[in-house]
C-alpha cells in the first residue's frame, strides 16, 4: 500500500494549470465608481461585483473599455454603502424577498443573514438614501431590501403614529409648495 505522500496530488501538466488561471483576470478587472456631491470620492470594485447594477452594466455594454463611471446622483457615503453591498454579493442576485413583508425582524425575511445585519445597522435617513441610490443605479435586490426594512419599521408603529407622520409630511409639502410659488412669482415680477 502506498503512502499518501507518494500519491500524485495533481496529474495535470504545468501548462494547463496556467491556462486555467488566465481566465481570472476578466473577473478581477477593476472598475472605478465616482460619487457625486460636493466632495466626490472614487471607489474601486470588480466588474463582476458591479454587475448587480443595471446602470453600470448598461454603461459597460455601450463602452466595454470603460474603467471609470461617474454616478453624480449618489453622494460618497451612500455610494460607499452600496459598494459594500455589491462586494458582499459578488454579482450574484440574492433570493427575492417575500411580499408582503410578514415580520418586523429582517433576519426572518432575508435568506442571507448578512443582509439583515447590514441594513439593520443604518438609521432611517441612511436607509432612504440607500433606497434612492439603489433606484438610480438600478439595483433591484438592494432597492427591495431597503423597502423591506422600511416596511418592518412601519409595521412597528400604531395607527396614530403613522397618521402623525403623514400629517407632518403633508404640512412640509404644503409649506414648500407655497415657498416655491412665491419664488416663481418673484422671478416673473423681475422679468
Amino acid at each position: 500500500m502506498a503512502d499518501v505522500a507518494e500519491l500524485p496530488v495533481d496529474d495535470k501538466p504545468e501548462e494547463n494549470k496556467e491556462d486555467e488561471q488566465g481566465g481570472l483576470e476578466d473577473e478581477d478587472e477593476q472598475l472605478t465608481l465616482k460619487s457625486g456631491g460636493q466632495n466626490p470620492e472614487s471607489f474601486e470594485i470588480s466588474r463582476k461585483c458591479a454587475e448587480l447594477s443595471k446602470f453600470v452594466t448598461t454603461i459597460l455594454e455601450g463602452d466595454q473599455d470603460a474603467t471609470s463611471i461617474e454616478i453624480r446622483q449618489v453622494p460618497p457615503k451612500t455610494l460607499e454603502h452600496v459598494i459594500t453591498y455589491l462586494k458582499h454579493h459578488k454579482g450574484k442576485e440574492p433570493d427575492p424577498l417575500p411580499c408582503p413583508v410578514r415580520s418586523i425582524h429582517m433576519a426572518q425575511i432575508v435568506s442571507d443573514k448578512w443582509d439583515a445585519t447590514w441594513i439593520d445597522a443604518f438609521d432611517k435617513k441612511t436607509i432612504f438614501e440607500i433606497i434612492l441610490a439603489a433606484n438610480y443605479m438600478d439595483i433591484k435586490s438592494l432597492l427591495h431590501l431597503g423597502c423591506a426594512k422600511i416596511a418592518t419599521l412601519i409595521k412597528q408603529l400604531d395607527q396614530k403614529e403613522i397618521n402623525r407622520i403623514i400629517e407632518e409630511e403633508e404640512k412640509y409639502r404644503r409649506e414648500h409648495a407655497q415657498n416655491d410659488d412665491a419664488k416663481t412669482e418673484e422671478k416673473d415680477d423681475k422679468q
